[in-house]
């Protein structure tokens, strides 16, 4: 009895190899390939189940946003066999008119991990939310596999903001204009265009829009509102604009207030001094010009008065805004020697107290220039002595410190005087006799 047992169990073991070889060929005879390692020979999953596929969408579901009526928008759907058996997809159907596939096979076998895409396009027809799905047949275990689909379509249409929506010009001087920049965007999906452009309001304009502007999609356009007010007192209106876009209508609205002109010029100095300026010589001074009214300032002359000053920087017909300044450079190079009174400069212009006078003071100085030969004697310097009279120089030099060169000037002289001077060379061993004796005689002035 215990043999007869034996055999028997031989045979059904050995009938069992035989119906799993039976089951292994029938695999490969269907055009899979070697059982992948997370799936047995035997049609089992490594658990010691049965072997099952298990579809898994790249999203739950597709929205498509905003998308104009006419054109498309795509979207992809990437779908994953996440289990532990091949999957036979054999059916892909879509539900909504607006939703199609672009590319996909509705018929496609997945391996174990492997993935298959499709391309699913949303092309509205109409403004508005629409939905749809896509369903899947398969041999998966959750088989149909449904994705859902949803989209807005929109209108195409263009969307005007402005910038400033309103514009305050604030105090401006009658016969002046004032103007400020209005930046125009169009922030819709379609060019806009005008229809009307209307100002209304004394004083009020605009430059730089037409009927004819038009402005693309996502691109701006400017121009500038203007106020020239011609009376004084507060003044309002606006720019009424009509469009093909949202909103088709829409008004700027426009203030401002005139003032009586004025036309202030002033100075930053009235007088200029120059104190003592050598004879040649010459220097300079500025004063600074400003418009402090509230209307245009054109300068129409400018005019000097004295002996040796001059002036510069200001050309006629300047013109000087509101607030504006320009600087005026007055020298002077006297000729001769003394003071010099009643000089000014004149600026003739439109402003309310015109001419504006700057005045001028000066004195020419005289000077005496001492020139000499060098020295045989290398590395000296010299000393200079000054007298009233032939023979009375002083013991001490008008030079504070010795001179490295040839000549020295004298500027402490008085008009109408004579003068002697003589040079000694100076080095560490001490002076030299004095060189031969020469004279000056000084103007008077």
């Amino acid at each position: 009895m215990r043999i007869l047992s034996k055999e028997i169990s031989s045979r059904i073991r050995a009938l069992a190899l035989v119906a799993t070889a039976a089951v292994a060929i029938g695999l490969v005879g269907c055009g899979y390939a070697s059982s992948p390692a997370n799936q047995t020979s035997t049609g089992q999953s490594p658990t010691g189940g049965p072997a099952t596929g298990v579809l898994t969408p790249s999203v739950a579901s597709i929205n498509f946003p905003s998308v104009i009526v006419g054109s498309t928008s795509t979207q992809s759907l990437v779908v994953t066999n996440t289990g532990t058996a091949s999957v036979q997809i054999t059916s892909a159907s879509i539900s909504g008119s607006v939703f199609t596939v672009v590319s996909g096979s509705p018929s496609v076998t997945l391996p174990v991990g492997q993935s298959a895409t499709w391309q699913i396009q949303f092309a509205p027809t109409a403004a508005g939310n629409v939905t749809g799905s896509v369903t899947m047949g398969s041999t998966a275990s959750q088989s149909p596999l449904v994705v859902g689909l949803s989209g807005t379509g929109v209108s195409t249409q263009a969307q005007l903001g402005i910038n400033p929506s309103s514009v305050a010009f604030g105090n401006v001087a009658d016969g002046t204009t004032d103007s400020q920049q209005v930046t125009l965007q169009n922030t819709g999906n379609a060019t806009l265009t005008f229809s009307g452009i209307n100002v209304s309001g004394a004083g009020f304009g605009q430059n730089g829009l037409t009927t004819s502007t038009t402005i693309a999609a996502g691109a701006t356009a400017t121009f500038t509102a203007t106020f020239a007010p011609a009376s004084p007192g507060a003044a309002s209106g606006a720019i009424a604009l009509v469009t093909n876009g949202s909103p088709s209508s829409f008004s700027i609205p426009l203030s401002g207030t005139g003032q009586a002109a004025s036309a202030v010029l002033g100075a930053s100095a009235t007088n200029l001094a120059f104190g003592g300026v050598l004879d040649a010589g010459s220097s300079s001074l500025t004063t600074s010009l400003t418009n402090n009214g509230n209307s245009n300032i054109t300068i129409s002359g400018v005019t000097v008065t004295g002996a040796a000053f001059s002036a510069s920087g200001i050309p006629n017909g300047t013109t000087l805004t509101p607030g504006q300044s320009a600087t005026l450079t007055v020298t002077f190079a006297p000729t001769s020697g003394g003071p010099v009174t009643g000089a000014n400069v004149s600026i003739a212009s439109n402003a309310a107290s015109s001419p504006l006078t700057i005045g001028l003071t000066g004195t020419g100085m005289h000077s005496v220039v001492v020139l000499w030969s060098p020295s045989t004697t290398s590395g000296v310097a010299y000393n200079v002595f000054r007298g009233t009279a032939s023979g009375s120089e002083a013991t001490t030099p008008i030079n504070l410190s010795p001179v490295s060169g040839l000549s020295y000037t004298d500027t402490t002289v008085t008009p109408g005087s004579d003068y002697f001077y003589y040079v000694e060379a100076v080095n560490s061993g001490g002076s030299s006799a004095p060189s031969s004796e020469v004279s000056a005689d000084v103007p008077n002035p």
